[in-house]
């Protein structure tokens, strides 16, 4: 490569870094009352943050999934080209769902709408239209709009992907802060960060299986030295038995035959990732007015347990 070469390698590098910043500048006058309300959609968020994406969109959506994750937000990323039904059967009724569409036309997403809307699932839209019909259908618009010539939207929307990048990194950040300030108690704690994964109990569970007896239960518990015993069925968590639900259903039971543990566990217990801090998992048994909680992998298998002595 001559110097002439080099050079003109070096003026194009120039004005991508400079056309990327523009981009950044024009997105910083952009923030305003859509990305607060984004913010809060997923600060409250009890089920998952659902992506769809194409092309590099889809690509950009594993990053942003995978930031958010570490907030203590479970996430998922989804490909619009499967078929309907597969995507509609991996969505639940907490779930929150972010488009990525660059063009804001993208008929993948678009063929999504009703019938998420007919779950009533809430939508979030990050899009390089914000006037395109994808945006157009969501409950919350972020405007990830760019200027790029026409060969950079044909080849590589650069400029546009680092646009999307930002505004994931940006709700993760402000995320994590909201969480961490979000009680006087924890405003006050001036701690090291502990995370749920630092201090969760892993080895030597009390675990038993739906169809287990009453009777095997508590010596389960008993040989374990715990009041609180996992039902699992293979690496499916089914609920979990307390010495306080032991203790009601033994109070009017004249026998233990025909009692299992699937008749006692509670079915729906509290249960937390293991990536959230350590601080919002005490303050939530606290709120809750309980002493465990079971923890959880971003894949949804149990890890293990967290007491409230460990926090």
């Amino acid at each position: 490569m001559n110097l002439d070469q080099n050079q003109l390698v070096s003026e194009v590098m120039r004005n991508s870094v400079a056309g990327q910043i523009e981009a950044l500048r024009s997105l910083e006058a952009r923030i305003n009352g859509s990305f607060s309300a984004a913010l809060e959609l997923l600060a409250e968020c009890r089920g998952r943050a659902i992506m769809f994406g194409m092309k590099q969109s889809g690509l950009v959506g594993q990053k942003i999934a995978a930031t958010l994750y570490a907030t203590g937000l479970s996430t998922h990323i989804l490909n619009a080209a499967e078929t309907w039904e597969d995507n509609l059967s991996m969505i639940g009724p907490g779930d929150v769902i972010i488009m990525l569409s660059y063009s804001g036309r993208t008929e993948e997403l678009l063929r999504l709408y009703p019938a998420i809307r007919q779950m009533g699932n809430k939508v979030i839209a990050i899009t390089g239209d914000p006037a395109g019909p994808v945006a157009g259908q969501a409950d919350i618009v972020l405007d990830a709009s760019v200027i790029e010539s026409r060969e950079d939207r044909e080849q590589a929307p650069t400029t546009y992907t680092t646009v999307l990048l930002a505004i994931g990194d940006l709700l993760a950040e402000t995320l994590i802060r909201r969480r961490m300030f979000s009680s006087p108690e924890a405003q006050q704690s001036d701690q090291k960060m502990v995370w749920v994964r630092d201090v969760v109990q892993r080895g030597d569970l009390a675990v038993v299986s739906p169809d287990c007896s009453l009777r095997k239960v508590m010596q389960t518990m008993t040989s374990h030295r715990t009041n609180l015993c996992l039902v699992m069925e293979g690496d499916l968590l089914c609920g979990i038995i307390t010495d306080g639900d032991l203790r009601r259903n033994l109070a009017g039971a004249e026998s233990l035959q025909g009692i299992h543990a699937r008749n006692i566990m509670n079915g729906t217990p509290i249960c937390v990732q293991e990536n959230i801090s350590a601080e919002e998992a005490r303050l939530l048994m606290k709120e809750q007015g309980i002493h465990t909680l079971v923890v959880k992998d971003r894949d949804q298998n149990v890890v293990g347990l967290l007491t409230i002595d460990s926090v």
